[in-house]
């Protein structure tokens, strides 16, 4: 028997009474196009929560689909919807430019199918605990972190993604499960993330600047 629904409430609906996990698991059923554009896909976001938004914008970043921009697409995005926390949004608004962005199919599903299971694992652990870490007070505070990760993620830093979004990913399953103790462990992957990717920065300039002088003096010496 068909669904009353149109295909948009049923996508909405498939994002907003599903677990992380199996949202992942089943992608292929809700993502029908040869291409998934990033507006198509924050519209079927939109009623799901702002915890599932910045769960699903934090993935592409962890799971690098190698030739695709992921990291500044999706960076940016998720830095946008940071911003727009701060001033009380319920949802997240995208110029144009960037909704019309997009990634194909098949390297979506298949990550989604990929993570699936390893999020499963991680879901029986989750509850409701702490839940003054975890409530409506917590998205703007959490706002201020998820956007330097944003930043972090969209700046081609070497080596500088997955940490950021490993952090922003166990925030968002801490808003979502109201899980304070989470929110904590996001606390510390923040400042694993904000030390491993300044490390980076300082021995890659280091190390650009050695090789110059090493370059210059090389040429001196001709």
């Amino acid at each position: 028997m068909p669904s009353d629904q149109n295909p948009e409430d049923q996508t909405a609906a498939f994002f907003r009474t599903r677990s992380a996990s199996a949202i992942l698991a089943d992608l292929g059923s809700v993502l029908k196009k040869d291409r998934v554009s990033l507006g198509d896909m924050v519209d079927a976001l939109g009623e799901a929560g702002l915890g599932l938004t910045i769960l699903m914008l934090a993935l592409p970043s962890f799971i690098p689909i190698p030739g695709l921009p992921t990291g500044f697409v999706f960076g940016t995005a998720l830095a946008i919807l940071s911003l727009q926390i701060m001033v009380g949004a319920d949802r997240l608004l995208l110029p144009q430019w960037l909704r019309r962005r997009s990634l194909p199919r098949g390297p979506v599903v298949s990550g989604g199918a990929w993570i699936a299971p390893w999020f499963k694992r991680v879901e029986w652990m989750l509850r409701p605990r702490y839940s003054f870490l975890a409530g409506k007070l917590a998205y703007f505070i959490l706002a201020v972190p998820i956007f330097v990760h944003a930043v972090m993620i969209l700046l081609p830093i070497p080596l500088g993604n997955q940490l950021p979004s490993l952090a922003v990913i166990v925030f968002a399953f801490g808003l979502i499960e109201r899980d304070g103790l989470a929110v904590i462990v996001g606390w510390v992957l923040t400042v694993i993330a904000i030390a491993w990717n300044s490390a980076i920065v300082f021995f890659g300039a280091e190390l650009s600047l050695f090789l110059y002088r090493w370059t210059a003096d090389l040429w001196a010496s001709l």
